[in-house]
C-alpha cells in the first residue's frame, strides 16, 4: 500500500473516504480491516471510512447517504458564504433523490456522481445556486472572484444551466470585494440607487471599503470576532486622518450589516438626504502645504 497516496486521499476528503478511493490509493482489503480494528478508520456509510479526526460536517453529510456540498462545502474550501454554518448541506447520486429524504441540495440540471466525501468549489457552487438568494450568489462569486479560485469566464460556465434571471447576477460581482459584509453592502446601498465606489485608493489614508459621493467612506469588518488591538488602532489612525481630509467615515460591524441593516440604512440615507456625502475634501498635497 502507497500510505502517502492513502493519506492524501483521506485528507482531500476533510477525513473521509469511500472504499473505492482508498483501494485506488494502494489500500488492500486486509490493511483496511486492520484500521477498522485498530480505529484508525471507522465506517460512517456502507463504504465510506472515516478517520478520527475527520470533520464533522463531511461525516454527517456522508452518514446522511450524500456528500457534504453547496455552502458547508464552500466554507470548507474558505469562500466568505453568508448565514448560518449549524446547517449541514448535503447532495446525494440520483438514486438518493428518489427516496424519502427531503433536505438534500440540487443543483439546475441533472444530479452528478459522488467522487469524493466533498464536493469540488465548482459543484460546490452550482449547488448553492439553489439555496442562496440573489444577493448571497453574489456574495459568494465576489469571494471566489477576490481569492482568484476562479474567474468570471469560469464562473460563466458553472451559470449555464442556471436560468437566466440568475445568471445576470454575474453583472453585479465585483473581484475587488474583500469580505462578504463589504459586497452585501455594496448591493444594498445600490438596490437604493445610490453610486457606490469599491476599494478606492485616498492619499494619505489608503485604500478603503466604499466610498458614496465624493465624501462619505464606509468601512465594513469582514467577520463577526473582533479584530486584534494592533489593527484598531491602524484603523481609528487611518479614520482620523480621513476626517482630517474632510471625509466623514462609517465603520460597520458583521453584527450591524448582517443583524441590523435597517438601522444602518437610516443612519446613511440620513447623511444622503443632507447631502453630507457631497462636501468637498481636502487633497494631501493641500494640507501639506497649509502646514508649511
Amino acid at each position: 500500500m502507497d500510505r502517502f497516496d492513502c493519506a492524501g486521499v483521506l485528507a482531500a476528503g476533510f477525513g473521509v473516504a469511500s472504499w473505492k478511493q482508498l483501494r485506488c490509493a494502494g489500500m488492500t482489503r486486509t490493511e483496511l480491516r486492520t484500521a477498522v480494528r485498530n480505529a484508525d478508520l471507522r465506517c460512517v456509510r456502507r463504504g465510506w471510512y472515516a478517520t478520527p479526526w475527520a470533520n464533522r460536517d463531511v461525516v454527517t453529510a456522508v452518514s446522511e447517504g450524500g456528500v457534504l456540498s453547496c455552502l458547508s462545502a464552500l466554507r470548507l474550501h474558505e469562500v466568505w458564504v453568508p448565514g448560518s454554518s449549524e446547517t449541514v448541506h448535503v447532495r446525494a447520486r440520483a438514486s438518493a433523490h428518489r427516496g424519502v429524504h427531503t433536505t438534500f441540495c440540487e443543483q439546475y440540471g441533472r444530479p452528478e456522481s459522488e467522487l469524493c466525501s466533498i464536493d469540488e468549489l465548482t459543484v460546490a457552487l452550482r449547488h448553492a445556486l439553489k439555496c442562496l438568494d440573489d444577493e448571497g450568489i453574489v456574495v459568494v462569486c465576489d469571494s471566489i472572484l477576490n481569492q482568484q479560485l476562479l474567474d468570471l469566464s469560469d464562473l460563466d460556465v458553472q451559470f449555464r444551466s442556471a436560468p437566466v434571471r440568475v445568471r445576470r447576477l454575474l453583472d453585479r460581482c465585483d473581484e475587488q470585494a474583500q469580505s462578504g459584509t463589504e459586497s452585501m453592502t455594496r448591493l444594498r446601498l445600490r438596490s437604493r440607487g445610490i453610486g457606490v465606489r469599491s476599494q478606492v485608493t485616498i492619499p494619505g489614508v489608503g485604500i478603503v471599503d466604499l466610498v458614496v459621493g465624493t465624501s462619505l467612506i464606509i468601512e465594513v469588518d469582514g467577520y463577526e470576532t473582533h479584530s486584534s488591538k494592533e489593527q484598531f488602532e491602524k484603523d481609528r489612525e487611518r479614520d482620523r486622518k480621513a476626517v482630517e481630509l474632510g471625509y466623514i467615515v462609517i465603520r460597520l460591524t458583521y453584527h450591524q450589516v448582517v443583524h441590523e441593516w435597517t438601522d444602518v440604512e437610516d443612519t446613511i440615507m440620513d447623511l444622503i438626504r443632507r447631502r453630507e456625502h457631497r462636501k468637498p475634501v481636502v487633497e494631501r498635497s493641500e494640507l501639506v502645504s497649509d502646514d508649511t
